[in-house]
């Protein structure tokens, strides 16, 4: 199911990311990151990303979409880091 989500899911337009990131941002959060739509997208930017993300299926497709990318086990009411440890947290379509 989650190969099929990230196959037919379209990227996040790059006027959307340019808005929505300030430019001091170095460390990012994506919770609720799926299959890495949005944290490949922000990785390609040279953004550190932790992604975020409750689902075991989605985690292992996102390992496979997105190597090197940190990946927690977690949700936005429960966000597995400390206080400062990133820039900005994101949330795109969970």
């Amino acid at each position: 199911m989650a190969g099929v989500y990230e196959r037919g899911r379209p990227p996040y337009p790059a006027e959307a990311i340019d808005w929505l990131v300030p430019a001091h941002a170095t460390r990012v959060a994506d919770v609720g990151a799926g299959t890495g739509k949005l944290t490949r997208q922000l990785r390609d930017r040279g953004l550190d990303v932790i992604a975020v993300e409750p689902s075991a299926g989605m985690r292992e497709e996102l390992h496979r979409a997105v190597p090197g990318v940190a990946v927690l086990a977690g949700t936005a009411e429960q966000i597995p880091l400390a206080e400062g440890t990133v820039d900005m947290v994101i949330v795109a379509q969970a």
